[in-house]
């Protein structure tokens, strides 16, 4: 027997209510984070529906599309069903009776009941944590990041730092460039402000500029490609990435799709060439040395389209990357993390690539996760750690250089007010207060002590390391963004024996900070 037309619509939203508390949760909260659409099913195909129904948005859609459309077609049949179910039982009263007004009306009703239904658990879930173990939702994080008053900067601009200027220049390695000891980062950077960082830390004497295709979702290149217009091309060293929009190609690319993306950064960035291309953020030999990323670059290279070739890494597995790289006698630069207080075997490695290979060495990370502004204890030299931290870097002879993150014009004063200095005895006791303040949080690129204790298998310095760009970069979405990406995540430590209780050299309480990082970068659990 048939179901009534209240009890299919009754049904059909508990069945909307359902899938909107779960598929389209789980794709909604994924789009909230601004995922590509090579995260979803079909995800091009809903990017390009997205496109065509909202067309002008320069977001990523794949996800609201497939989150939204999940409930349109649950409302679709709610309508068709319903009013046939309708039709039916009044024409069994009265067959001669008209009853199309009247299905009609009944299976609006029911699709409008389902869109109410799923919709809301929908918001319920993934918006506002309803259903929730944390009951944490998109509303808390999108407050704090977009709604929220935060400290970007130092609050102010320095007399002092004014005009500042590169005053020292130094040699990137067997490259022969004169680097200035102060180079401009630009993952940050986006649109006509980036433009303008840019052009004003070139005409201050920057001389190197570090940027790549997933940095601000390809509006890092954008905005260097605007602004290095009017330079002369030989007056700057252009840096970028073997990677796409989305992210970091893999060992095993073909040799055209390595080449396909510096094509696609050249596009961007309004020139013929760049200077250097890296194998970024690289935590595998296999990556390092992969036989296609190598021919790619021979290729580009007789081309005139690249100049060399480097790596970058701040892993756990950075020992034998670099060493690997080192012995290979194919890299020409190198960029790694290294700043006050790091690692003691890195000053080793970095020694190796300058006297075996003339290595050109790049130290990223300088700011050692840059806590100064948020450390209670730290107001009075808040003001001088960039500074300190800079020159600390500077005064190592090996180092050709320091890539640090503009994102902010007073930048451009703040941090080439420490350009060509190297650390005093002040800015020493600056540098080991902040040491001693952040024991506890900081956890050390190239380390990786604790990551056998895992039983789970999680990468606990990923996690600690996507906390810090939160908390303390300021770069919320990326942090989430990076987050959601990782294979295995921390919600598993709440629950957790701990074994990696004690693991850790600098004495980081990690499952304390484990699942609060979780708590931090997940606004809600995925709908299983």
């Amino acid at each position: 027997m048939k179901m009534t037309a209240l009890k299919t619509t009754l049904a059909l939203v508990v069945v909307a209510g359902a899938v909107g508390a779960t598929f389209a949760a789980h794709y909604f909260w994924l789009a909230a984070i601004g995922l590509d659409p090579s995260a979803f099913p079909a995800g091009q195909t809903m990017q390009s529906l997205g496109e065509l129904l909202f067309p002008g948005l320069d977001v990523a859609l794949a996800g609201v599309i497939l989150a939204l459309g999940s409930l349109l077609a649950i409302s679709l049949v709610a309508f068709f069903l319903v009013r046939s179910r309708r039709r039916e039982s009044l024409g069994q009263v009265d067959p001669t009776r008209r009853n199309f007004l009247s299905g009609s009306l009944a299976g609006g009703g029911a699709a409008l009941a389902t869109l109410v239904a799923g919709g809301g658990a929908m918001l319920g879930r993934s918006f506002y944590g309803v259903g929730q173990k944390e009951g944490r939702g998109w509303q808390g994080p999108l407050t704090q990041i977009f709604g929220g008053q935060v400290q970007k900067t130092h609050p102010e601009w320095k007399d002092a730092w004014r005009g500042s200027r590169v005053q020292a220049y130094g040699r990137l390695g067997r490259t022969e460039w004169p680097v200035s000891d102060t180079v401009l980062g630009t993952g940050a950077i986006r649109g006509e402000l980036g433009t303008q960082i840019v052009r004003v830390a070139l005409e201050r004497g920057v001389n190197y500029i570090d940027t790549a295709p997933d940095y601000s979702s390809e509006g890092s290149e954008k905005a260097v490609g605007e602004a290095i217009q009017g330079f002369p091309r030989d007056s700057f060293f252009l840096a970028t990435k073997w990677c796409t929009p989305v992210g970091h190609l893999p060992a095993g690319t073909p040799v055209e799709g390595y080449k396909q993306a510096v094509e696609d950064s050249l596009a961007r960035l309004g020139t013929d060439y760049v200077d250097l291309i890296h194998v970024h953020s690289c935590d595998e030999v296999d990556r390092l040395l992969d036989p296609n990323v190598h021919e790619a670059f021979a290729q580009l290279k007789a081309e005139g389209k690249a100049r060399f070739l480097g790596f970058s890494s701040h892993t756990p597995k950075l020992q034998d990357v670099a060493s690997a790289a080192i012995d290979s006698g194919k890299f020409d630069v190198m960029m790694v993390a290294y700043h006050h207080g790091i690692w003691p075997g890195l000053s080793a490695l970095i020694e190796r690539a300058r006297t075996e290979q003339d290595m050109g060495v790049v130290a990223m990370k300088t700011l050692k996760g840059g806590k100064h502004h948020g450390l209670e204890d730290f107001r009075e030299e808040e003001d001088s750690y960039a500074q300190a931290a800079l020159k600390w870097v500077h005064g190592d002879p090996h180092v050709s250089c320091a890539v640090i993150s503009f994102f902010d014009l007073q930048h451009v004063d703040e941090y080439l007010y420490a350009s060509g200095k190297v650390p005093e005895a002040e800015d020493l006791a600056v540098l080991e207060k902040y040491d001693r303040l952040t024991a506890d949080t900081y956890c050390a690129p190239h380390c990786g002590v604790c990551l056998s204790s895992c039983p789970e298998k999680v990468g606990i310095n990923d996690v600690l390391r996507h906390r810090m760009y939160f908390e303390d970069y300021r770069s919320e979405r990326q942090a989430i963004e990076l987050y959601a990406a990782l294979d295995r995540n921390a919600s598993v430590c709440a629950s957790c024996s701990a074994p990696c209780t004690g693991s850790c050299p600098l004495g980081i309480r990690i499952q304390e900070r484990m699942v609060g990082a979780h708590a931090l970068l997940s606004p809600t659990t995925a709908a299983s």
